[in-house]
């Protein structure tokens, strides 16, 4: 099968012939970004025609909350491990790379959708590899890509959220409804609120083997008591998340005035809580040569909430007043 030369049609007839019979997890990673996408079986004959009724539910399909916790768990523990991982860190110190100045560091964006890939070999005599066909591959990219417009390390999708276990939907955070390039769906889209900086995932390293027995015993309860999880997500509190959905509902309403003043006002519970917890007292002291003033604002700029941020910037760009023909989404514009 030769992507170079292939018609729409003779794509999906290979799509149709290859009906992926497994249920598991595919990615693409690299250092600075990953995508992944929550497989599920396929039929193997789809008719143009096939009633709507008769479509594969991954909520029907027993296990899924599980398998979907732990995809989206595992995504979270890649995330401490890549600030775990002393080997990585010690590149910010390579003169080859920071020029001496610490100006490099190794960052990930994730990205995670839910629906059915054809898994397989694709290629031509010249180049083969192993891959997944589907639009939810698609739509986990948007997601990765979404997450450098909202200041996030890690976006899902509606439908990973959806399939998620009661306690895991608890810890996501609605950000915005939108349509995605390629897509006239509008869905949700949630983050897990994870931030590396004052975080110490060193005490909370495991062995290989406690890891896999952690692995065995899964249980839903690991929301709430895995360190790593905790940890990574210390910085939020109920104040400020009861801030941010009152401004996020007053968005998507077209109450854009209030919107704002409510999204701010999450915003600086956020800094304020960064600040009073000390995740940054060893930039802020009295003998840092940039003072205390230059370094406040500096870590306002960095560590404030990028989601809010991100909100109040698109409302803003209309002058805080929803257009007339607000439909409660907005499309977003780049891949």
């Amino acid at each position: 099968f030769d992507p170079r030369r292939a018609t729409k049609g003779k794509a999906t007839a290979y799509r149709r012939k290859h009906g992926v019979k497994t249920i598991g997890a595919g990615g693409n990673t690299s250092v600075f970004s990953a995508r992944s996408t929550v497989v599920a079986a396929k039929p193997k004959e789809v008719s143009n025609k096939q009633d709507p009724k008769d479509s594969l539910s991954l909520a029907s399909l027993p296990g899924i909350s599980t398998f979907t916790d732990r995809a989206v768990i595992g995504m979270l523990k890649t995330y401490a491990g890549i600030y775990r991982d002393q080997k990585l860190l010690n590149w910010k110190n390579d003169f080859r790379l920071g020029a001496g100045v610490g100006a490099f560091s190794v960052d990930m964006i994730f990205g995670m959708d839910a629906g059915w890939a054809v898994e397989g070999a694709v290629g031509s005599e010249y180049k083969i590899d192993a891959t997944y066909l589907s639009p939810h591959v698609n739509m986990a990219s948007r997601m990765m890509s979404a997450c450098k417009q909202y200041g996030v390390s890690i976006l899902l999708s509606q439908a990973v959220g959806e399939l998620l276990s009661e306690i895991g939907k608890k810890k996501l955070r609605h950000l915005d409804t939108v349509t995605v390039k390629g897509s006239s769906i509008k869905q949700r889209i949630y983050t897990y609120d994870a931030r590396h900086k004052g975080v110490d995932f060193f005490l909370h390293e495991r062995t290989e083997d406690q890891a896999d027995i952690d692995a065995e015993q899964y249980t839903s309860s690991i929301w709430e008591t895995d360190p790593d999880l905790r940890a990574m997500r210390q910085h939020v509190t109920d104040d400020f998340v009861e801030k941010f959905n009152a401004g996020r509902q007053e968005y998507l309403a077209g109450k854009w005035p209030s919107a704002i003043i409510y999204l701010k006002a999450a915003d600086e519970i956020m800094v304020q809580n960064i600040i009073d917890q000390g995740y940054f007292d060893d930039e802020l002291n009295d003998d840092n040569p940039e003072g205390i003033e230059v370094l406040e604002v500096n870590v306002r700029n960095e560590m404030g909430d990028g989601p809010s941020r991100r909100l109040i910037s698109v409302m803003e760009q209309e002058e805080g007043i929803a257009p007339p023909d607000w439909k409660g989404y907005r499309p977003l514009t780049s891949k």
